[in-house]
């Protein structure tokens, strides 16, 4: 009788144990789950925080660029908008002229009212540049106009409109240049941005492994 109640209690202590083992092992099992996916979404949120950072500072700089652009054609437009008093506009403008299409050098192209161009420095094509109506409409509504000019393609100019006092033969003034440096310059943003994006993501797949690593080596 002793014996089997010995027998019993030991066949008890054992189930316990291995139970325990069980649990033991469920919980470390999903410990370890949970590690796995901590690091995994911590180094996601680093990779997502390193990818903002990075964009937001090429949209930081390219608007710098960009912005930049404009600046002797307001200085231009805005000089030329106040000397225009009188009809003759043939003082305003110097008699060399550029091809837009191939120069850097900056333009003037004074324009009617109804937005017809009746004198510039710059030609395209052998004509007068020529800009959608739609631009002097906000130029007059607003004073001024900043935009980018595509006339063709490959070429893309920075354009500053001004809207001038009344006058019989001048109603705007408009002032660009060849975004050709600006987009160069744009460009090898991108690729130093890329670079150290790629750079960064490294790092962090690096980080991630070795963590991993470790972490095994520890449960191990």
């Amino acid at each position: 009788m002793k014996r089997y109640c010995t027998s019993v209690r030991r066949s008890g202590d054992e189930r316990s144990y291995t139970a325990g083992l069980i649990t033991k092992k469920i919980f470390y099992s999903f410990k370890n789950k949970n590690m796995k996916r901590s690091f995994l979404l911590t180094h996601v949120a680093a990779a997502i925080i390193v990818s903002g950072i990075l964009l937001a500072m090429y949209a930081t700089v390219q608007q710098v660029h960009r912005t930049a652009a404009n600046d002797p054609q307001l200085q231009l437009a805005r000089d030329i908008s106040a000397r225009i008093n009188t009809n003759n506009i043939a003082h305003l403008l110097p008699d060399d002229t550029i091809d837009i299409s191939q120069s850097l050098a900056t333009f003037v192209t004074l324009y009617n009212r109804n937005g017809e161009p009746v004198g510039s420095t710059g030609m395209l094509d052998g004509k007068f540049p020529e800009i959608p109506k739609g631009v002097f409409e906000y130029a007059k509504a607003n004073g001024e106009n900043d935009i980018t000019w595509q006339p063709k393609a490959g070429v893309r100019m920075a354009m500053v409109v001004e809207s001038v006092p009344p006058s019989s033969q001048v109603g705007y003034v408009a002032v660009g240049r060849s975004l050709q440096e600006v987009e160069v310059r744009e460009g090898n943003l991108v690729n130093m941005i890329m670079m150290v994006w790629i750079t960064c993501m490294a790092v962090i797949v690096v980080h991630y492994i070795i963590q991993l690593y470790i972490h095994r080596k520890i449960v191990a």
